[in-house]
């Protein structure tokens, strides 16, 4: 990795304060730069203000040889990035003839009039270097100045995209910028809280351990990533020796080192062993099957699904006896139990899963409260199941929490049946 290049990003936008936007920018960014070899120092996100913009530019290249500043480059008078960026710097603003002419021949292609406002696009500070963008209206423009480089990008994360790849990472490259990415691994894992992951983990998470370990957690899934110092032999020898610590330390919620999506690692092993599943929901209302049914292919094992939300459905779809539903209610590890063996029976699949539970916000009592979850799974013939309490939160959180955790059961009984 080059040493002396770092990076800096910054997202303009009144719309990314008030979080009527996500700054999705900014995270492609990074993972781009990072794969590059360039060490992200700091994300800022600042409204359609040119003093506010002049001011995170500057503070930006104090720290950073490279600055990445996203979006305020339409032609509206609220987009005055191009403003705040020469302003930073001391500089004027002037039109460029050439884009100009390539702003008129973009509207006249699409036989659409050229408003007076879109002239501001071609505004770019004394010295900058344009960028083309291929993908609309608004030219890019690189910006250098005492050994720094400021990158003014278009917003529309799809221009942004085009201009960075076609224009941007072309020039690190020639100036001799990019480095080689520090080697990393990642694990994604199901069913472990983070304050427990960090006491497994113990010293691994240290900030001067070698390697580094951080983790961040989303829907259930808690993804670690381990990366190592350096690129030096002493470093990736370290990362390959807790990278297979680490597999053995968590070897029963790691359900992936490669992609976060559930539902690809149950297929993997589906398809691997030639099994059929169907699914049984309640409670999540088909989340689960949406999901699997992402995967392209899953048509050769996917067999049917079921979403049998009252009583009356759990009775005619799946046969679960009403005495059943009766005596322990539909929120229980009998009745859980009885849909998946029902869905088994009627699809003919070999695996079956199912779920039933309280999502909330209401009819949660003391012995059966909002977020309770029974998960069922009955693989030829013989049925598991299990109970989940999850923070009693919003509703489409526990479902989501719920559909990702059937399928983290399923890809769990499988891998296990050998």
């Amino acid at each position: 990795m080059s040493a002396s290049v770092r990076a800096a990003l910054i997202a303009v936008g009144d719309e990314l304060l008030s979080g009527s936007q996500s700054d999705t920018n900014s995270s492609y960014l990074a993972r781009e730069l990072e794969a590059l070899g360039i060490a992200v120092l700091s994300i800022e996100i600042v409204g359609d203000d040119e003093p506010d913009i002049a001011a995170a530019v500057l503070r930006a290249s104090a720290r950073a040889e490279l600055v990445l500043v996203g979006g305020g480059l339409g032609p509206t008078l609220d987009d005055v990035t191009r403003h705040g960026i020469a302003a930073a710097f001391g500089r004027e603003l002037h039109e460029d003839a050439q884009a100009l002419a390539a702003l008129r021949a973009w509207f006249e292609l699409r036989r659409v009039p050229m408003s007076d406002t879109n002239r501001r696009q071609a505004l770019f500070p004394v010295g900058a270097r344009i960028l083309p963008n291929r993908a609309g209206t608004a030219p890019a423009f690189l910006l250098e100045h005492e050994g720094r480089a400021v990158a003014a990008l278009p917003g529309p994360p799809r221009e942004l995209r085009v201009v960075w790849a076609e224009e941007l990472v072309p020039w690190l490259r020639a100036r001799g910028w990019l480095g080689a990415p520090i080697d990393e691994r990642r694990f994604f894992l199901f069913g472990i809280p983070e304050s427990t992951f960090a006491e497994r983990a113990g010293a691994w998470m240290a900030r001067e351990a070698e390697p580094r370990m951080g983790c961040t957690v989303r829907d259930g899934t808690l993804t670690a990533v381990l990366r190592a110092r350096a690129n030096s032999p002493e470093s990736l020898a370290a990362l390959e020796r807790r990278v297979a610590e680490f597999r053995a330390r968590f070897s029963a919620e790691v359900y992936s080192e490669h992609e976060w999506d559930m539902e690809h690692a149950l297929a993997r092993e589906l398809f691997a062993r030639n099994v059929t599943i169907s699914l049984a929901e309640s409670c999540t209302g088909g989340l689960a099957q949406g999901l699997l049914t992402r995967v392209p292919g899953i048509s050769r094992v996917f067999t049917q699904g079921f979403v049998t939300y009252a009583d009356e459905a759990k009775r005619s779809a799946l046969g679960v006896p009403s005495e059943l539903l009766r005596a322990h209610g539909a929120v229980s590890r009998e009745v859980a139990e009885a849909m998946a063996l029902g869905a088994a029976r009627v699809s003919g699949a070999e695996l079956a899963l199912a779920i039933t539970g309280i999502a909330g916000p209401d009819g949660g009592t003391s012995e059966r409260p909002v977020g309770l979850v029974w998960f069922a799974s009955a693989l030829r013939g013989r049925v598991q199941s299990v109970e989940r309490r999850f923070p009693p939160s919003d509703r489409d959180s526990i479902r989501r929490w719920a559909a990702r955790m059937a399928l983290f059961l399923g890809w769990k009984r499988v891998c296990t049946a050998d």
